[in-house]
């Protein structure tokens, strides 16, 4: 049997995806990459940015992975509510999350780009997971 590989990126996701303030906003629209044809709005896409592990004297003591979440909707305001329950619900997070250990993760502000060819609002939030093991 396959096993799924623990990641910062997983761990996020299941965050959001049981997290009743996103999912009352965007219910289960939160994907890896890139948003699929078709895709209704508001959603959430995550990219993890970069992977940095963080050494001590003894090696590698935790890694930080940087992710971008970004909340995707045609009205700024939606865009906004969904970019603020991100934020509530990740904001200090710590302990095991799928698999995970989470040591904590910081939000900070991202930046709100209007698609102009789209007509649609990305509420760019950037994650860093600080963790041990994992990816």
């Amino acid at each position: 049997m396959a096993t799924e590989e623990v990641t910062a990126r997983r761990a996020i996701w299941k965050r959001l995806a049981e997290d009743p303030g996103v999912t009352a906003l965007v219910g289960d629209r939160i994907y890896y990459q890139f948003r699929p044809d078709g895709a209704t709005y508001p959603c959430i896409v995550l990219n993890a940015i970069s992977v940095v592990p963080r050494r001590d004297l003894g090696g590698v003591a935790w890694i930080e992975t940087h992710i971008q979440v970004t909340a995707m909707a045609q009205m700024e305001s939606v865009a906004e509510a969904v970019a603020i329950a991100v934020r509530r619900a990740l904001e200090g997070l710590q302990g095991l999350v799928a698999g995970l250990d989470v040591i904590e993760v910081r939000v900070e502000e991202g930046v709100v780009i209007y698609q102009e060819d789209t007509r649609q609002i990305h509420h760019h939030v950037d994650v860093v997971v600080m963790h041990k093991g994992g990816t």
